[in-house]
């Protein structure tokens, strides 16, 4: 046989052998399920809360039973045993697939992961990521400066520390009003550990008797105290900024980067400011709901600036700008306490009170 037709009869092999390869690789590929697979779990736990997880929008094409399996990492080291929806468990019980899961005391991010499988056909997979926190002294913000031998006032049954500054009080810890603005991420759990997010109206009323939402003039005050070379009133605060951060971690993660122009984070003042971030909490719900996971008061609500900005509201409003307040502020990366201007309506902010 020539060299020629040794090389055609080779590459007709080739091709043959080829199209038998694909075709078992097509057979040996199963189908998928219909539809995708979702299931709700809240962004920030509370250690102890009892999530249910329930599988929807996965179907079998013939209508038959789809199995489920979970895992939660990391604490889980193997599945859940196997539930199905429209079926029995393995105890011959009516299931739905639902998983239970009890979120434990570590504070850290946990993964939970949902399978959906039946014979013959792929599996489909889908994880979501949770928070469990906790709020107070020894909760999820640890090393913020604060500390038990702290003088401290009991508001509204929420314990607050505070600090004395040029012979005014400051709390030393964000306010937490549940009956007012947004905690983070709507998320009810985080409202004790960054506190709520105000808008300017709110944030006038949220202090307790006793105590009032600083004016410009205190934060001038407390500059001057703490050796700034303030020159007027509603200006950049310079070199102070470090003196009132608190050098805090939230679930064991340092919060404030460090900046060689901003320098060691003293806190000399006791402030102990956290980077928790601002809200663009948008049009109050005048309805608002709450379930034991979140607050529906802002349910449109974005936060940003976490780990680079803290942001607290003053008692001024803006002359010859309606619906504008002042609001000082803090960036990650700059030694100064820096002023803006907020919208009343809809900017959310810290709140810290004076006396």
């Amino acid at each position: 046989m020539s060299l020629k037709k040794l090389q055609s009869l080779g590459l007709i092999l080739l091709v043959i052998a080829a199209s038998s390869c694909k075709k078992e690789d097509e057979t040996s590929i199963p189908p998928s399920l219909d539809g995708s697979l979702s299931f709700s779990v809240p962004a920030y736990v509370y250690p102890g809360a009892v999530l249910t997880m329930t599988p929807k929008g996965v179907e079998h094409p013939d209508n038959e039973g789809v199995g489920y399996y979970w895992k939660v990492t990391p604490t889980m080291s193997s599945n859940d045993t196997t539930r199905f929806q429209n079926g029995l468990d393995k105890n011959g019980k009516p299931s739905d697939g639902a998983f239970t899961f009890v979120v434990p005391d570590t504070l850290q991010a946990y993964i939970a992961t949902g399978y959906a499988f039946a014979e013959g056909y792929s599996y489909t997979s889908k994880g979501i990521e949770f928070t469990a926190v906790k709020g107070g002294i020894n909760g999820s913000i640890t090393n913020s400066g604060v500390s038990e031998t702290s003088p401290s006032v009991t508001i509204n049954g929420t314990k607050y520390y505070y600090t004395t500054i040029g012979g005014k009080d400051w709390l030393s810890r964000n306010v937490a009003d549940q009956s007012a603005g947004a905690p983070y991420f709507n998320a009810n759990a985080m409202n004790d550990v960054f506190g709520g997010y105000y808008t300017y109206s709110e944030a006038l009323k949220v202090c307790p008797e006793g105590w009032s939402l600083p004016t410009d003039a205190d934060w001038i005050a407390m500059a001057k105290e703490l050796g700034s070379d303030v020159t007027e009133e509603y200006s950049t605060l310079p070199g102070i900024a470090s003196k009132i951060m608190g050098n805090a971690y939230f679930n064991g993660d340092l919060m404030w980067e460090y900046w060689p122009e901003v320098g060691e984070i003293t806190n000399a003042s006791g402030f102990s400011a956290i980077p928790a971030g601002y809200g663009m909490l948008g049009v109050a719900n005048e309805n608002p709901k709450e379930n034991e996971f979140y607050s529906y008061r802002y349910p449109q609500a974005i936060f940003k600036g976490i780990n680079e900005y803290a942001a607290f509201w003053t008692a001024d409003a803006v002359a010859d700008e309606e619906g504008m307040a002042y609001y000082r502020y803090i960036i990650c990366n700059q030694p100064d306490i820096m002023i803006a201007k907020g919208d009343a309506v809809s900017f959310g902010a810290s709140v810290r009170c004076v006396r």
